[in-house]
C-alpha cells in the first residue's frame, strides 16, 4: 500500500534535530515535561492527565509525516512548553523554500542528525543508568550516524531507547505518597466513625473510592503500586458496605460493595481484608433477617484462614448470632467457644473495646459483647447478665455510644424475658440505651429498640411502656435517624 507523502513540519524538523525520532525517546521527554507542568498547576484534573501523558506510535508516525490532526488540550499544553511555540506553529507545513540542506537525503539515515549539527543532549532526558551515560559520553553528540547504523545492523536497540522503554514500563500515575495519604484518610474515617456515623461520612469515603478507581482505570501502575491501589479500593468499598448496613440501606447495596471489595482484596493477596469483608457481608445479611445466608457467608470467610485473628469476628459476630437466630443452640455455643479459644491464642489483640469498623481483629471485650447478643437469642438470660457483668466497666468507659446502646438494649430485653420482670426497670434501661445512641444513629440500634418494644407487647398499656414508645418516636424524628428508618427494612409498631 503506498504511503502518504511526507510534509515537513516544524514538529518533524525539531524532533529530528533533537534526536527524538524514536517514539520511546520522544515520550520520555514528553512525560518529564508533563510531570513538571503537573506540579505547577492547581487544576487537579489536568494535572492527573499531564502525569500520564504519552503519544501512541501510530500517531507519532503520522505527525512525523505531517499528517496532523490538532492534538487534545493537555498534549497541546505540554508541546507548547516542550518546543516553546504554539501547536499551530509547531504543526505548520514548512515551505520548500525554507528547507535547509540539513534535512536527510538518504532514507536509511532519516531521523539521524549529523555530528556537526547535533545539539547538546537535554538535561531532562539524561539516561537512567551509569552504563548508558558512559556510552552516550563516549561518542560525539547524542549519537553519530555510523554508531546508530552499527547498532541497528547488529540487531540491538538504541541504549537510550532501552532506558526510555524501562521508564515507560515503571511509570505510575499512583505515586506512593498519594496512596499513603489516601490510606491515612481511610484510617481517619475508621477512627471517627462511631462519633460521626455513616450518614455524614459516606460522602467522604465515596470520594476516596472514586479517586482510587480513577487511578486504577485511568493510567498505569507497576505491580506493587497496583496491588496497593487495589487494596485501598477494597478497604474503601468495604467501608461503604459497612456504612450501608448501619444506614439500613437495602441488602443489595452492601452486597455489591462487598463483592468489589472481596475480589480486589483477593487480587491484592490480602486474606485478612478478604475475611473482614466476608464478616461485613454476613453482618448485612444478619440485619436483613437472612440468618442462614449470614451464617454461610461467615463460614466461607473462616475457611480462608481458620486460625487467623480475623476468624474471631466471623465466629462470634457472624456465625454465633446467626445460628442463635436460627435456633441452633449447640451450633451457636460451639462457635462461641471457638471464638473465645482463638482469642486466647492471639495475645496481641487490642485492649478495651475495639472499634466496630476497625480492619483489625476483635478485642476480647468486643467478642463478649457479641456473645451477649447470641446468648440473648438462645434465651439464656442468666448467662447474658453474667457476661454483661464481665464487660460492664469497659462498656461504660467506652467512647462507643453504639456499644453502650446495643448492650443496654440486650440487657433490657434479657430482664424482660425473666419471670416477674420489673417492667419499669426494663423501660428505664431502654430509655437510657436510646439516649446513648442518638448522636450518630444506626440501623442496629433502631432494630433492637423496636424488638424490645415488641416484646413488651402485653404491657403496652403501662405508662412506662408508653413513655418508651414516645422515646422511639423522638429517636426516629432526628434528621439522620429519619434517613436510616426510611431505608430500613425493620418495621415499627408505633
Amino acid at each position: 500500500m503506498p504511503t502518504d507523502p511526507v510534509r515537513p513540519t516544524e514538529f518533524s524538523k525539531r524532533v529530528i534535530e533533537n534526536e527524538w525520532t524514536m517514539v520511546e525517546k520522544f515520550n520520555m521527554v514528553l512525560q518529564q515535561v508533563g510531570k513538571e507542568l503537573a506540579d505547577q498547576t492547581a487544576d487537579q484534573q489536568l494535572a492527573s492527565k499531564l502525569r500520564t501523558i504519552f503519544v501512541p506510535k501510530r500517531r507519532f508516525d503520522r505527525w512525523m509525516r505531517g499528517d496532523v490532526e490538532m492534538p487534545q488540550r493537555d498534549i497541546r499544553f505540554v508541546l507548547q512548553h516542550m518546543f516553546n511555540m504554539t501547536a499551530e506553529e509547531l504543526f505548520r507545513t514548512i515551505p520548500a523554500s525554507e528547507l535547509t540542506a540539513t534535512a536527510p537525503a538518504d532514507d536509511s539515515l532519516r531521523g539521524v542528525t549529523r555530528p556537526s549539527e547535533s545539539p547538546a543532549y537535554p538535561d531532562y532526558i539524561a539516561p537512567a543508568t551509569q552504563a548508558v551515560q558512559e556510552y552516550v559520553g563516549s561518542v560525539p553528540g547524542p549519537f553519530t550516524s555510523h554508531v546508530a547504523r552499527t547498532i541497528a545492523l547488529l540487531g540491538f536497540d538504541d541504549p537510550v531507547a532501552v532506558a526510555a522503554q524501562t521508564r515507560a514500563l515503571t511509570t505510575s500515575n499512583a505515586e506512593p505518597s498519594d496512596l499513603a495519604m489516601i490510606g491515612r484518610g481511610l484510617q481517619d474515617i475508621v477512627d471517627v466513625y462511631e462519633d460521626i456515623g455513616p450518614v455524614r461520612l459516606v460522602g467522604r469515603v465515596r470520594g476516596w473510592r472514586d479517586k482510587l478507581r480513577g487511578l486504577a482505570l485511568g493510567g498505569q501502575q507497576p505491580p506493587r503500586a497496583r496491588t496497593e491501589t487495589f487494596r485501598l479500593i477494597a478497604q474503601a468499598s468495604g467501608l461503604m458496605a459497612y456504612m450501608a448496613v448501619n444506614a439500613g440501606a437495602p441488602v443489595a447495596v452492601a452486597d455489591a460493595y462487598c463483592t468489589e471489595a472481596e475480589e480486589l482484596a483477593r487480587e491484592a493477596g490480602d486474606t485478612s481484608l478478604e475475611m473482614w469483608v466476608a464478616g461485613t457481608r454476613s453482618l448485612g445479611l444478619y440485619y436483613a433477617g437472612k440468618y442462614k445466608e449470614s451464617d454461610a457467608a461467615a463460614a466461607a470467610g473462616i475457611e480462608l484462614a481458620p486460625r487467623s485473628d480475623q476468624a474471631i469476628r466471623l465466629l462470634v459476630n457472624g456465625r454465633a448470632r446467626a445460628l442463635a437466630r436460627c435456633g441452633d443452640r449447640s451450633g451457636s455455643e460451639r462457635v462461641m467457644g471457638q471464638a473465645l479459644a482463638l482469642s486466647d491464642r492471639h495475645p496481641s489483640l487490642p485492649e478495651g473495646l475495639s472499634s466496630c469498623v476497625s480492619f483489625g481483629p476483635y478485642s476480647m471485650a468486643r467478642t463478649l459483647a457479641n456473645a451477649v447478643t447470641a446468648r440473648l437469642h438462645l434465651g439464656n438470660t442468666g448467662r447474658v447478665l453474667r457476661l454483661v457483668d464481665e464487660i460492664d466497666g469497659l462498656i461504660s468507659r467506652s467512647p462507643s455510644q453504639w456499644s453502650r446502646a446495643l448492650v443496654g438494649l440486650d440487657v433490657a430485653t434479657a430482664l424482660l424475658q425473666q419471670d416477674g420482670a420489673d417492667v419499669e426497670q426494663v423501660m428505664a434501661l431502654g430509655h437510657r440505651a436510646l439516649q446513648a445512641g442518638t448522636t450518630a444513629p444506626i440501623h442496629s440500634v433502631w432494630k433492637r429498640a423496636n424488638e424490645l418494644y415488641d416484646q413488651a407487647g402485653r404491657w403496652h398499656y403501662l405508662p412506662d411502656v408508653r413513655d418508651y414508645a414516645e422515646d422511639l418516636r423522638e429517636w426516629r424524628s432526628r434528621p439522620q435517624a429519619e434517613l436510616i428508618v426510611a431505608g430500613s427494612s425493620a418495621g415499627s409498631a408505633l
